[in-house]
This record gives structure tokens, C-alpha cells and sequence, in this order.
């Protein structure tokens, strides 16, 4: 064989193995896409903020804050145009130093957004074929009910939603937490469920592990984003939320708040550090829900939610730096009736709880700890307390030092959480969901009291909980019924292959508590049970962004790194 036989076979061979390369990586790619994990594209935004559909990006110039909304200029098919405000401009605030304080941003700014794609999404596939799923994972699954639009009939649409129940639980939804316990009676049945449980089905709250819990925290207020010029503020600019007060609730002089954004306080007197709840209530509210004629109608007007309810489950985070030895630090919450107390002095830490208005013999020890050494004159020690999902807990530079757990039953929550006597509460009604006021729910308050050295304080912050809002159904074949799960009038029983799932934007998302008769091919083959997520629907476990939106000032399409994270 001459020279240029061998080339031109070895050209030839050469050839072959790379369409046979190109093959085989095609084959492993389906093969990877089919079977362990796929990519998937988020559409609304019923998950935010965890996870956005189309959105508009803002930066406010004054505090330098970030956030998201909605898109609302939308064509007849609801697809949002490209450019947001060239029609209707939206008057946004900043809700860091906006919403909450009083902050109204200049209007320009939300004036032709562009608009953002919904982040990219990996999500494993078929795990749940080996692991059975757990509580608050958020996961992919195939829309039980109608699809959604004329060409997507025939086939069930992708939904992606966080899964709060469990087969074989009955849950309740009160005050924004999730309650189980094992189901009495079969699913589906009409019985009226028992919201005090009894000792053979005892009702627990569902409990958020720490990594999921500090990724669901959701922003109200942080002094790093305290406006940097307040004095160019045009519009309403009044104080900082926090207030210093003296022990008889007079004004503390010896505080620096205003305008700043590390607060001081240079005198080792008793003093509180008070949230001026009367003004600016804590509540789950959305800045991405707060859209030019925003209304109170629930997801594709299936229910009417109310705008916004009472928060009880709140993080109070801090650095501080005392200047002297003996700094006493306490944090306090007043809610659902009672008082709730964490105070962190040289060699322990305790936390308390007792009924609004009852004396010193009343407080209920939840959880002691000794503790070494933990403020330093001159240093910054981070302090975190919690209350969430009906338990109290101190962090000191992200480590859990005390946690003490409070058991309620939902009927006790409720009667706790509004004053309503169960007897009106929980009675069984044919008119509605008397929990779906909001009016009903206590606000809370909350404050920190220091004492035994001038402090200065750095990035105090105060943050919520999500809130699982109750509801009515508005139309269809429950039109005005409780929203399933929110009233013992619609209870929600799972069976052994059944799941009940949520939004995280909870005002604003058609998720298992509004769902009306699923759709006939699922009704018939499936599962025809109301509300519920079959295992045979489900698809997979949303676990990484890998694409988030892309930068709004780059042409080409170029992914925000800082954005790509897993999903909690």
C-alpha cells in the first residue's frame, strides 16, 4: 500500500471514530437527559423569590438594594413584553428602605425595564425512584389539573412546587406553618378533622432544617441599606424603624439611628433597641407581588387572598461591638399571646417564654445553656435569634447555642394567634374561611434590650418566615369553600402515594390549596383525588441553578454568576 493509500485510510479511520464519538456522546447525553437529570426553564413567579419566572430587576440608587417584581405589561396569552413601563410605568419603592420606610424611589425607575428570562433549572430525575421524598423539598412534577391554554391541550403541563405533606399525613395550614400528623380516616373522605387532636393522633409542626430555613428567610429591613444621601430623598422619607427607648419607653437620647447605618449607643445604662411596629407592621408582604394595579385576587382569580397577614416567625440578626466588659443582650418577641425571650450574658444563655400580661412566676423555661466567653470589647460578635415553626433559638457566629420548642396544636395556635375562641373559629361553615382574615391575626412586635456597655451595632436586620396564607375558592366546584388544608371544613388527608405541595409565593401561587377537579386523563388513570400530587406525577428534584437571568446591561446573553446556587 503506497503513501497515499495509508493517508487516505487512516483519514478514513479517523473519520469513523469521531462520527462514532459524536454518536455515542449524543446517545449519553439523551441517554444523561432521560434518565438523571434535565433542564428545565421556571415560568412564573409562584416560587419567588426562591425562584423567578419573567421578572424585572431593580437597584435602588439611594441604598443600593436589589430586588425583583412581577412582570405586568402582558399581551392576551399573558407572554410579558419585552420592555416593561414604556406603557404603564410602575411607581416602585425600594422595600428594604421603601415599602417598610417610607422611601418612595423617583418614577423613572420604573420606566422601560427590560424584562428578565426565568432562572434555569437542573433537576435529578427519578430519585424519587430510590429516595422517598422529603418535607420541603421543591420539586417538578405534572400538573394534575386543566392545562393551561388551548395548545396545551392534550398534555399536562411542568409544575414546580415545594412539598409541605407527606402519604399517609392529614395536614393543616394555621398561621402560615404546616401541620401533620398520621391521617384519620380514608383520603378524600368528608370527616370533619379534629384540629386539638387526641393521643392516638397527635398533631406536630413541621420543622425546617438549617440549611433550608436560612435559605427561606425572607428581607424586611437591614441597616446597610439605610439611604446612603437620605437628603435627596424628594418624597416621604420619615425615620429608621428601629427607635431607642429608655426602660419607661421615653426617648433614648444616647442612641444614633437615624440616617445610619450602624447604630450606637454610648452610654452602659438599660436601653431597648424597639421595631416601630405601629407604623410598619411585620407582614408577608412581597415586593414582587406589588405591581401597577396590583388586587387582592388570588392566582388566575381562583381565590381571594387577602394582600397581607401578620408574621409571627422572624429572625432578629445583629453584629455587635460592645466597648466594656459586662454587655447583657437580650432579644424579645411579643406574639400569638405571649412573650418570647432569649437573654445572652457572660456564661449562659436562656430562653423563656409566658403569657402576655402575666408576672415573673409566669415565664415557662424552654432552654438553658452555658456559654464561654462571648463579647469581646472591640470585637463584632454576630448574634441571631429565631423564632420559627413554634421553637426560639440563639446563633452566635453561626452556631446554634440554645433552641427550645413550644408544642401547640393547631387549634391552640389558632386561638393563640388570633384571640378567636375556637367555637367561632373552627366551627364548621358552609360561608367561607373565617381564617382567611387577616384582620383577625395579631401583629407582633419585637425589640432588643441592652445593658452594662456603650454598643455599636452593625447590620441589624430583621427578617420573616414564609407565610402559607388561608384562603376561599372564589369559582368551580368549591366556590366559596375554605382552600384545602386552612379550615377543618376541608381537610386534607393524603393517601399512600399522594403529596401536597405549595408555593413560596404563597399570595400569589395556584398550588394544591386551590386546585378544583384534576384533569379527566389524571382523574381516570391516575389519581382522582382534589388538591394532590400522585407519585406517578412527580418528576424529579430541583437542585441547582445553573443559569440564572442574565445581565440586564450585556448584549450577549451571559449568565449572573453571583446568581447560580442550589435550591433549599
Amino acid at each position: 500500500m503506497g503513501e497515499a493509500d495509508k493517508a487516505a485510510a487512516e483519514k478514513s479511520h479517523s473519520m469513523k471514530e469521531t462520527i462514532s464519538s459524536l454518536i455515542i456522546a449524543f446517545v449519553f447525553a439523551f441517554v444523561f437527559r432521560g434518565f438523571v437529570v434535565e433542564a428545565f426553564v421556571i415560568p412564573t413567579g409562584s416560587m419567588a423569590p426562591t425562584l423567578l419566572g419573567q421578572h424585572v430587576r431593580f437597584r435602588s440608587p439611594e441604598s443600593g438594594a436589589t430586588w425583583t417584581t412581577d412582570t405586568w405589561e402582558k399581551n392576551e396569552q399573558e407572554v410579558p413584553a419585552p420592555v416593561q413601563g414604556s406603557a404603564r410605568a410602575m411607581t416602585t419603592t425600594d422595600p428594604m428602605t421603601g415599602a417598610q420606610i417610607g422611601t418612595q424611589l423617583p418614577q423613572d425607575l420604573g420606566r422601560n425595564q427590560r424584562t428578565l428570562s426565568g432562572d434555569r433549572i437542573f433537576v435529578l430525575k427519578y430519585l424519587y425512584s430510590i429516595f422517598d421524598p422529603s418535607r420541603f423539598d421543591v420539586v417538578v412534577f405534572k400538573y394534575p389539573g386543566q392545562p393551561g391554554s388551548p395548545a396545551e391541550m392534550g398534555e399536562q403541563q411542568n409544575y414546580i412546587k415545594r412539598l409541605t405533606g407527606l402519604p399517609g399525613e392529614e395536614i393543616a395550614l394555621v398561621d402560615g406553618d404546616v401541620f401533620h400528623r398520621p391521617a384519620v380516616g380514608l383520603p378524600g373522605s368528608l370527616k370533619v378533622s379534629d384540629w386539638n387532636g387526641d393521643a392516638t393522633a397527635k398533631w406536630e409542626i413541621a420543622r425546617k432544617d438549617e440549611r433550608t430555613q436560612r435559605a427561606l428567610w425572607q428581607p424586611i429591613y437591614d441597616s446597610q441599606y439605610a439611604p446612603l444621601n437620605p437628603e435627596r430623598d424628594l418624597t416621604r422619607w420619615f425615620h429608621d424603624p428601629w427607635r431607642g427607648l429608655n426602660a419607661d419607653g421615653s426617648t433614648d437620647d444616647a442612641w444614633e439611628i437615624q440616617d445610619k447605618q450602624e447604630y450606637t449607643h454610648s452610654a452602659a445604662t438599660p436601653t431597648t433597641l424597639s421595631w416601630d411596629d405601629h407604623n410598619w407592621p411585620i407582614d408577608d408582604r412581597y415586593a414582587y407581588n406589588e405591581l401597577p394595579g396590583a388586587s387582592t385576587r388570588g392566582p388566575l382569580g381562583k381565590a381571594t387572598f387577602r394582600a397581607v397577614f401578620p408574621v409571627s416567625d422572624i429572625r432578629l440578626a445583629m453584629g455587635v461591638k460592645p466597648d466594656q466588659d459586662g454587655l447583657h443582650l437580650a432579644a424579645v418577641l411579643t406574639a400569638r399571646g405571649h412573650e418570647f425571650r432569649a437573654d445572652i450574658a457572660e456564661g449562659a444563655v436562656r430562653v423563656r417564654m409566658r403569657p402576655v400580661g402575666a408576672d415573673e412566676s409566669g415565664w415557662a423555661s424552654l432552654a438553658e445553656a452555658p456559654l464561654e466567653r462571648v463579647f469581646t470589647p472591640g470585637k463584632v460578635t454576630n448574634v441571631e435569634f429565631w423564632h420559627v415553626d413554634q421553637s426560639v433559638q440563639v446563633w452566635i457566629e453561626g452556631k446554634r447555642v440554645a433552641n427550645g420548642e413550644y408544642e401547640w396544636s393547631p387549634a391552640l395556635r389558632v386561638q393563640n394567634a388570633t384571640g378567636l375562641a375556637p367555637s367561632d373559629a373552627l366551627a364548621p361553615t358552609t360561608k367561607g374561611n373565617p381564617l382567611a382574615h387577616a384582620a383577625f391575626y395579631k401583629t407582633p412586635s419585637v425589640r432588643w434590650e441592652l445593658a452594662g456597655s456603650p454598643v455599636t451595632l452593625y447590620r441589624v436586620r430583621l427578617d420573616r418566615d414564609l407565610y402559607y396564607q388561608p384562603g376561599e375558592y372564589s369559582r368551580g366546584t368549591r366556590a366559596g369553600q375554605a382552600s384545602l388544608g386552612t379550615h377543618p371544613t376541608q381537610p386534607l388527608l393524603l393517601g399512600p402515594d399522594q403529596f401536597f405541595v405549595c408555593g413560596d409565593n404563597s399570595p400569589n401561587s395556584l398550588d394544591g390549596r386551590l386546585w378544583d377537579t384534576p384533569d379527566a386523563w389524571v382523574y381516570n388513570e391516575i389519581d382522582p383525588t382534589i388538591g394532590v400530587v400522585n407519585r406517578d406525577l412527580l418528576i424529579g428534584k430541583a437542585f441547582f441553578v445553573y443559569f440564572p437571568s442574565v445581565h440586564k446591561e450585556r448584549r450577549i446573553p451571559v449568565p449572573d454568576i453571583g446568581r447560580m446556587r442550589f435550591i433549599w
